[in-house]
């Protein structure tokens, strides 16, 4: 038969992180179910910051990465020499290294702004699962102990043996697991309600790092585009003028003459 866990669509968990064991028959069915269902989405969470967490130093260093490529790539062009021989190309890679250097503090900025804005909110909100998940544990055990003091006084009326300090250490154990468990729910409560205006802020400055950092590149590279189309680009007389002084050279060679 399968969980709650399951039949909600949602198999199994990454490492260390578990739903509050289910207490049937023990504490009452619908608290019990909406402890379950709460923590599923509190999982759920919990796994999304865990690869943030991974994936924020991974994506910074793919910013890096792009900049410092576009900067071998102008320095290669350099160092060929072609650019010696080329006055038009030697100020095109000029043009395209000033863009570049143009882009590199933009680069740096969003590469600290993705930290600020996911990187340590996030990880200020997964800090606070910790405490959270002390209370789950705590209660995980304390069920664990009421279910084999309950076994002990299962087998003790098998045996019609005296029950009654059993019965007490059973009461008291369940008196002690309700206060874990009213008090894992409302904790759960709390933290979860926290999630959105902990991380909503956080996700729409980081859209908005992303738009201006994308924004600006394109902008940069665009726009000299068009500057080098407009300062390189050969009139339509001047194409012309060239292109049938290479077809005359073309005519005049003995192999296309024979």
């Amino acid at each position: 038969m399968k969980s709650l866990r399951e039949s909600l669509g949602f198999g199994r968990t990454t490492s260390n992180l578990e739903c509050p064991k289910s207490a049937p028959g023990i504490l009452p069915h619908q608290e019990d179910e909406h402890l379950q269902r709460l923590w599923i989405d509190i999982i759920k969470s919990e796994e999304g910051c865990r690869r943030l967490i991974r994936e924020v130093p991974t994506y910074q260093q793919s910013i890096r990465d792009v900049q410092e490529s576009e900067e071998k790539l102008v320095k290669d062009l350099g160092n060929t020499g072609v650019t010696a021989f080329s006055p038009k190309l030697r100020q095109a890679n000029d043009e395209y290294l000033s863009v570049v250097m143009e882009v590199k503090e933009k680069s740096e900025n969003t590469s600290s702004d993705i930290q600020q804005c996911m990187g340590d909110p996030v990880k200020a909100y997964h800090g606070l699962y910790e405490p959270l998940d002390g209370v789950r544990r705590r209660r995980d055990v304390q069920l664990l102990e009421l279910n084999k003091c309950q076994d002990r006084l299962d087998k003790l009326k098998l045996k019609l043996k005296r029950t009654t300090d059993v019965v007490v250490e059973r009461d008291a154990l369940l008196k002690q697991l309700k206060e874990v468990n009213a008090q894992l729910l409302q904790e759960s409560h709390k933290f979860h309600s926290l999630r959105e205006p902990f991380l909503k802020p956080c996700i729409q400055a980081y859209i908005q790092s992303q738009v201006d950092y994308y924004g600006s590149s394109a902008s940069q590279y665009n726009k000299q585009i068009q500057i080098s189309r407009g300062a390189h680009q050969l009139k339509e007389s001047e194409f012309d003028t060239i292109m049938t002084d290479h077809l005359q050279r073309i005519k005049s060679l003995k192999i296309v003459a024979t």
